[in-house]
């Protein structure tokens, strides 16, 4: 199951690399071609973890787990074990999590821990989307 959830992964990385390529020669400004090679890179690089995943498992059968994506399909699990009093209180832990990192991107005062805010940002966000589904 999380093979196959890797595999659809890659391919919607692999489209956005390719739609995002010849939007890079078409740059207008020098913040739009910051952002369009950012996006570019970070999906080249999931792309890549991702082959190196599947390759490994192709050659090995075994899952490597290196990819991110290992991380959060363990979380998965750890939630699914906890009992509902624990799923309130972490559920009231990632609200407070979301909320730090929402005030330190409102911030902008570290431009450069943007990409990394998001991605912590998106994660609690899945998270509490997960706690929301497990208390209904």
């Amino acid at each position: 199951m999380e093979l196959e959830a890797l595999a659809s992964r890659k391919f919607t990385k692999y489209r956005a690399y390719v739609r995002l390529h010849p939007q890079l020669r078409h740059c207008t400004t020098l913040e739009q071609c910051a952002k369009v090679a950012g996006e570019l890179v970070d999906n080249y690089i999931d792309n890549s973890l991702i082959w190196q995943e599947l390759n490994w498992y192709k050659e090995h059968g075994s899952i490597l787990g290196k990819h991110p994506a290992f991380a959060e399909f363990r979380r998965r699990k750890e939630l699914n074990s906890l009992p509902v009093k624990e799923l309130v209180k972490r559920q009231r832990q990632v609200e407070m999590n979301i909320w730090r990192v929402k005030s330190e991107l409102a911030k902008g005062d570290k431009p450069h821990l943007d990409a990394t805010r998001r991605e912590r940002l998106a994660g609690y966000e899945k998270e509490r989307a997960d706690i929301v589904r497990l208390l209904e």
